[in-house]
């Protein structure tokens, strides 16, 4: 820029310096000109007033012509006559040629006096000539130009020398002058280019005067702002770009082309596609291109739509949001996908408990009123009223037990931890549990046997832990052969209690281990009825399983048994 300013300056003032220069030169040639009309026109008059001009022409104008000369004055005098021919010439020579066609006869005969300006052809130099009619005759007067022209020439030149000096001084002038008014423009230019490249501090630097200082003034003021207002754009920024990370939902856009403008981690998750990035093209499973439908059918639609996807692998359910982004220049959408299976399998689960329990709760009832009603239509023997009588107490202890179960369940659940835990015995907890089904197991005939070491303990409440190990040694006896058995073992496995209830009942098919410890699922419904089960037994086992922070498993053939495994931590033994 400084070097366009100080060529634009020079080549202004070179221009200026260069018409200036003509204009008085061609004045001043001008000026040059008229004075040697001066000359002639002082001559001619001159020779006008000689009356001895006419009678003897040669003398007069041999003797006038020297007379000029000795003055200073190297003018030519010629007389003529009217037809053209050379009367008399300052030069003494003969001339014969004849004049008439001269081009300031000519003009003279026409106006009465004529000018030209050419090189004599009998004299072989240049010459400006005048001529007048007087009478029958021509007088005219020739000054050479060799000396106008050495003075013009001259002039030139001296004009020439001083126009050069002019531009020299006006270069160095015009150097200064940009330098000088150049570098608070090169500050500008320089903080401005580092402001452009994401330089927000920088600054216009140094100290200047008049307007240059307003303008780095306000330059300054309008990179305070700038940064002020991005480092706060920044920071709005990475907070949303940190809540949406941190969103359990996942949400991503993309533009009119298909390409990702944006995902966060957990689209990635949801969408199995942990290497995609944005600028990638939205496409590939199943889910992508449903999921980019949706998106395509927001931003043609221009307003927002929803949609549950379905029939997805491992029994997935996704709720899809979808809705144009206006503020982007061309069409973009977002997209926020939710992860809903747990939602809808709770909610699956809450519709077949409350239908699970109504029939549980419907069953015993019926038979009660029933029993009940007969007892009430009629006088019956006393063996009849003792049968309806012991149906009351079998399903009246149904319905306790089931209510107990759904209490007892509904308190686990709740609980985030047992605040009343302290290390239990293990193996005294589970002779505990055998000797209560002492009684349920000799119905059947069924053995029972236990191993166990006597140092593990876990942190557990002593009854909790009795309930955990009670229901699943109920099982293995209610669901047994007859003259089967059942075989209890604890070990120390690192730092850990493995428990296994073996028993070698009817078994369970595989098809029923994703929801065996469902609550009110029966593998066996009928013969879990006829034993008296409330189907929440197993549910329970789960639950303070999750709760003392251990593990569950199951391994069983149909026809071959059945062995649960219960892993807990080991706690310190009480002293």
């Amino acid at each position: 820029m400084r070097k366009r300013m100080m060529l634009c300056n020079i080549a202004i003032i070179i221009v200026g310096f260069c018409a200036a220069f003509l204009t008085a030169t061609l004045l001043v040639q001008g000026q040059y000109e008229k004075e040697f009309t001066k000359q002639l026109d002082t001559a001619l008059a001159v020779l006008s007033t000689q009356s001895e001009a006419l009678e003897n022409p040669g003398k007069v104008s041999y003797e006038l012509g020297e007379a000029l000369k000795a003055a200073g004055q190297p003018i030519r005098i010629t007389i003529l006559d009217e037809e053209g021919h050379v009367l008399g010439d300052s030069e003494d020579k003969e001339i014969t040629e004849n004049h008439a066609n001269r081009p300031e006869i000519v003009e003279a005969r026409e106006k009465g006096v004529g000018y030209d300006t050419r090189s004599s052809a009998s004299m072989g130099i240049p010459y400006y000539y005048e001529a007048r009619r007087v009478g029958q005759y021509y007088l005219r007067a020739a000054l050479p130009m060799g000396a106008l022209q050495d003075t013009i020439q001259q002039m030139w030149l001296d004009a020439a020398l001083g126009m050069l000096f002019g531009i020299v001084m006006v270069c160095v002038a015009s150097g200064l002058f940009v330098s000088w008014i150049g570098e608070p423009v090169r500050r500008m230019s320089l903080a401005a280019r580092r402001l452009a490249a994401g330089e927000y501090s920088s600054r216009v630097e140094g100290t200047f005067s008049d307007e240059f200082a307003e303008l780095a003034q306000a330059f300054n003021q309008m990179a305070d702002s700038t940064e002020h207002a991005v480092s706060l754009l920044r920071t709005k920024q990475e907070q949303l770009e940190g809540v949406l990370q941190g969103m359990n939902d996942g949400v991503l856009a993309v533009d009119e082309g298909g390409n990702v403008l944006f995902l966060n981690q957990s689209a990635r998750s949801l969408l199995h596609c942990p290497s995609m990035q944005a600028g990638d093209h939205l496409e590939g499973s199943l889910v992508l291109t449903k999921i980019s439908a949706l998106l395509r059918d927001a931003m043609q639609a221009g307003e927002p739509v929803n949609d549950e996807l379905t029939n997805l692998p491992e029994e997935k359910r996704y709720t899809v949001y979808a809705a144009p982004m206006e503020a982007q220049p061309t069409g973009a959408a977002l997209a926020v996908v939710s992860d809903v299976t747990r939602i809808r399998r709770l909610e699956q689960l809450r519709s077949e408990f409350v239908s699970n329990v109504t029939h549980e709760l419907k069953t015993p009832l019926t038979s009660i009123r029933g029993s009940i009603e007969l007892l009430k239509s009629a006088d019956r023997d006393e063996e009849t009223r003792r049968y309806f009588y012991d149906v009351l107490d079998i399903e009246t202890e149904r319905l306790t037990h089931l209510i107990d179960d759904l209490l007892v369940l509904s308190q686990i659940e709740n609980a985030k931890e047992d605040p009343s835990m302290r290390p239990c015995n293990v193996k005294e907890a589970l002779e505990h549990c055998v000797e209560r089904a002492k009684s349920l197991g000799q119905e059947n005939h069924i053995r029972m046997h236990i191993d166990a070491d006597s140092e593990l303990f876990v942190a557990c409440t002593p009854t909790r832990l009795q309930q955990l190990f009670g229901n699943l040694i109920d099982n293995a006896v209610k669901y047994n052969v007859k003259d089967g058995s059942v075989f209890i073992t604890a070990q120390r496995q690192r730092q850990t209690a493995v428990v296994r209830v073996k028993d070698t009942g009817i078994g369970i098919a595989k098809e029923h281990f994703p929801r065996l410890f469902e609550r009110f699922y029966r593998v066996d419904t009928s013969r879990s009825r006829e034993i008296g089960g409330t189907g929440l037994g197993l549910s329970i086992v789960k639950h303070l399983v999750a709760l003392y922070g251990g593990e569950i498993g199951v391994e069983s053939e149909p026809g071959k048994g059945t062995t649960f495994t219960v892993c807990l931590p080991l706690a310190p033994k009480e002293k």
